[in-house]
């Protein structure tokens, strides 16, 4: 299979309408298909099109079955009131609308918004300038994400146990394992499970302990500060980042979900992971902590849409400051997806130092940020946004800690219980890029600060 994303392109084109008579309008038609087809041409040459020209329902019918296996259409309203519009929606393929203003508007109105109360995943947009190539792009990206999805392999890494639970979808782990085919069936994502044997026998193991002190001395030396005493838990983590990396590369997998704190703290492995975590990204994976299975989902979004990178948080309030502290053990140093470190990081003990080789970075106050939820049982998508405004330092709890004003009040009384208590953090206000990504993944949203 190419990795280049394919999608089809419905230019609805019923010859007569609301634009004009027949003849005028196909020219017409000719012109304005031109444009779009250039601008798509120009702002998406890693894309690859296929053109469908809609005059009726028998062309409608002949380009859906030949378009089936596709994850979902870019449809151009440029022409009604045909009815051709209601058919294609009812299809419920992930579909973009572009409407024409003024040739499409009949069927644009009475068909979109009915749409979007069926909760159908629908998108749209209705503007005089449907080839306008920065308006295309931003459109097209929510297909290439839907595309990205289903082709990726997530490699979750677990205790022992938990492997034979997952191969059943045992009934009674509904909080963690009892998800994994809703995850697949949401994104289209495939999945491996390596047990924490298979994966110490296998990649830990047989890490080169030159190749781990190389990584390990790099990450000392290019922190701000080190405050591990113990040099050898920064070393072990040097050598579950290579040994993740090395997995994910034999696997196949694009992300990597490890079951971090049962497996630690029952042994099964010895090695904390957020210093790899940290250098996954520079690697073009994703790392997920404590295999979260719907943050996934939420990393994964930010990534193939945005381009930027998340970290999974235990938000704690303090309501009578109308503060959220998004606190956890690990953060990316390069949040903006780039390939080199944008912001400072610390090595450092938390909880109290019984938790070892963490990393605290130093992000810059005044940023806005987003924090996403999944409730995948639910099929829910939450969301808020906050303004950073310091990052503590104190020995309890998780070594970040960005505390951020926002409605703090309402976030607790929307809070949706069955999407725990994790929410993935991007720097920047992400909300309606996240919100569209949801309605054509079929999920239902909460904007848990409104």
């Amino acid at each position: 299979m190419s990795d280049t994303p394919h999608f089809p392109v419905f230019f609805i084109v019923n010859p007569e309408g609301a634009i004009g008579g027949p003849k005028a309008t196909q020219n017409w038609f000719n012109e304005i298909t031109n444009k779009i087809r250039q601008g798509l041409e120009a702002c998406c040459s890693d894309v690859d099109f296929t053109y469908y020209y809609v005059r009726n329902i028998d062309d409608l019918k002949e380009a859906l079955i030949k378009e089936s296996g596709s994850v979902g259409y870019l449809v151009f309203v440029l022409n009604c009131i045909s009815g051709l519009l209601k058919p294609l929606l009812d299809t419920g393929k992930p579909t973009i609308l572009i409407n024409e203003t003024y040739g499409g508007s009949g069927d644009y109105v009475l068909e979109y918004g009915e749409a979007v109360k069926k909760g159908l995943p629908v998108l749209g947009i209705s503007t005089r300038k449907p080839y306008d190539p920065g308006l295309l792009r931003k459109m097209v990206n929510y297909l290439v994400l839907l595309d990205k999805l289903k082709r990726t392999k997530v490699l979750f890494i677990v205790p022992k146990a938990a492997k034979y639970y997952l191969s059943l979808e045992y009934p009674l782990s509904i909080d963690i394992y009892g998800l994994l085919k809703t995850f697949s069936s949401i994104t289209g994502a495939g999945y491996v499970v390596l047990d924490s044997a298979g994966f110490k026998d296998k990649y830990y193991s047989k890490v080169d302990d030159a190749a781990a002190e190389e990584i390990a001395k790099k990450w000392v030396r290019d922190s701000l500060e080190n405050r591990e005493t113990d040099y050898n838990e920064i070393l072990k983590s040097a050598k579950m980042y290579l040994a993740i990396k090395k997995a994910a590369e034999e696997l196949g997998a694009r992300v990597v979900a490890v079951d971090c704190i049962v497996l630690r703290n029952t042994r099964e492995l010895d090695a904390w992971p957020c210093l790899a975590y940290m250098q996954l990204w520079y690697d073009g994976i994703i790392p997920v902590c404590e295999a979260d299975i719907g943050s996934t989902i939420a990393l994964m979004i930010g990534k193939y849409l945005l381009g930027i990178n998340g970290f999974i948080t235990d938000p704690a309030v303090d309501e009578e400051n109308n503060e959220i502290i998004y606190y956890h053990c690990y953060a990316p140093t390069n949040p903006s997806g780039t390939d080199k470190p944008e912001y400072p990081y610390v090595i450092t003990p938390a909880h109290l130092g019984e938790k070892r080789a963490s990393q605290r970075v130093l992000f810059k106050p005044g940023t806005k940020l987003t924090a996403v939820g999944l409730s995948l049982d639910e099929r829910t998508l939450t969301i808020h946004t906050s303004e950073l405004v310091r990052i503590e330092e104190s020995e309890h709890a998780c070594s970040n800690k960005l505390v951020a004003k926002t409605n703090v009040r309402n976030i607790v009384l929307n809070w949706t219980r069955r999407s725990g208590w994790h929410r993935v953090v991007f720097l920047g206000d992400h909300r309606e890029a996240f919100i569209n990504a949801a309605k054509l993944l079929g999920l239902k949203i909460i904007e848990e600060d409104k």
